[in-house]
């Protein structure tokens, strides 16, 4: 498209910004405007996510927003690639700490797309499709990363060491990376989140200043739990979402409950979307906002993680037996007479109760609860409506050929993706 100046000259029109606000373990029921079991407004002061409601009155609330893979690793790599995770080889399960590879080379990832097209492209969060040299978000198509490479469990912190099951020697501890560089590991918990929303900040108005079209991927490492043994501290936020007390440097706190996780996850959003604001209403208005999930929430984790919401999954309960136990990760069933669900860590005296098996249609399951997410679209300058509800099916798929769509680059011969444009 062009717009004309005043001297009758074409000019190109330059191309939306796009920002990806990109959940983990968050479920449907987990944010206040998707929850089903009353009547919540978007001002409702009992939501725990007031900036993600504001969001949903100015753009589209998609009700049937599925993922196409019940994983971390696998959703991610959909999103990127728009390909289900089967085709790219990330399947079935999530690259640990010592994988020896991730997300193959010869896959063409968004941010590859949009950089070829002159966008800026920076991640901030979570990755989790490859932790060595060559599989890092700096070699796939991103100019900036500051984050961890997989999920919140996948290594011991200050406060929090992992147990023997993760990391035998107690030296696995989980790092921050700055680009291509580990710049503090452990990570500290403590202040991660203002430095997510400052890095995000500082990453839209420098752009924004130098009129480059930026394309910003917000991985919230929030809200999947820490690495077992559970205690106290199986949840986490920075320090002004912390419940004090637990770990953490200099005696500052990182423990936190469920709730507090989803909390400073939503002001983690409204800084993004601040800073949007902040780069003016030209900038704020021509940016394409997604935010959804990657997938569902870890049942049997229980407090530590989210709610099921509506999706019962009421069949498998029927159909699974009441003796099968659903442990929390890591935890191995071990009943007792009288404590049918007891879990225990191996090596350990830690003990926790587990759940059925028929209560376990969270992560890694394909039932609903773990696969329908929650998700709004904003684009205000593109005609997008504002306040309203969708029924239409749309997938995390769909994400990549939509984005490339609306810059008008069409998807290489060879290149076939399994997703559509929305």
């Amino acid at each position: 498209t062009s717009s004309s100046s005043s001297d009758g000259k074409q000019h190109k029109k330059r191309p939306p910004n796009v920002v990806i606000l990109f959940a983990d373990n968050l479920a449907y029921d987990d944010v206040g405007t998707f929850q089903t079991n009353n009547n919540k407004s978007s001002n409702d002061s009992s939501s725990r996510t007031p900036r993600t409601d504001t969001l949903a009155t100015q753009g589209l609330k998609l009700l049937h927003w599925n993922s196409p893979a019940v994983l971390c690793s696998a959703s991610r790599a959909a999103l990127l690639t728009g390909k289900y995770p089967i085709r790219t080889g990330v399947y079935p399960r999530v690259f640990e700490p010592d994988a020896q590879h991730g997300l193959l080379a010869n896959e063409t990832t968004i941010a590859d797309y949009l950089q070829q097209e002159g966008y800026a492209t920076k991640l901030v969060g979570k990755w989790h499709l490859g932790s060595r040299p060559g599989y890092l978000p700096i070699d796939r198509g991103f100019d900036e990363w500051f984050g961890i490479p997989y999920h919140m469990s996948g290594g011991s912190l200050d406060g929090h060491v992992c147990g023997k099951e993760r990391d035998p020697n107690g030296t696995l501890w989980l790092p921050l990376f700055d680009g291509r560089d580990i710049v503090e590991q452990p990570v500290d918990l403590t202040n991660l989140a203002p430095r997510y929303v400052q890095e995000a900040r500082e990453f839209i108005l420098e752009h924004a200043s130098q009129q480059q079209p930026f394309f910003l991927y917000m991985a919230f490492s929030h809200v999947h739990q820490l690495c077992a043994p559970r205690f106290a501290e199986c949840q986490w936020a920075s320090s002004h979402f912390s419940r004090g007390g637990g770990g953490g440097k200099e005696g500052h706190s990182f423990r936190a409950e469920f709730g507090d996780a989803v909390e400073e996850m939503d002001w983690i959003l409204g800084g993004v979307m601040d800073a949007l604001d902040e780069a003016g209403s030209e900038v704020s208005d021509d940016t394409l906002v997604i935010f959804t999930s990657d997938n569902g929430p870890w049942t049997a984790e229980q407090s530590c993680a989210g709610s099921k919401g509506p999706f019962k999954g009421t069949w498998l309960k029927e159909h699974v037996s009441d003796d099968c136990t659903a442990c929390p990760s890591e935890y191995k069933p071990s009943p007792l007479p009288g404590q049918k669900r007891r879990c225990i860590y191996p090596g350990t005296n830690y003990e926790v109760m587990g759940v059925s098996c028929g209560e376990d249609s969270g992560l890694g399951s394909a039932w609903e609860a773990n696969v329908r997410m929650p998700a709004i679209v904003r684009w205000k300058g593109s005609g997008v409506p504002e306040g309203q509800t969708s029924s239409e099916m749309v997938s995390t798929l769909d994400v990549l050929p939509t984005v490339l769509s609306m810059i008008g680059k069409d998807i290489p011969n060879g290149s076939e993706v399994d997703g559509i444009d929305v």
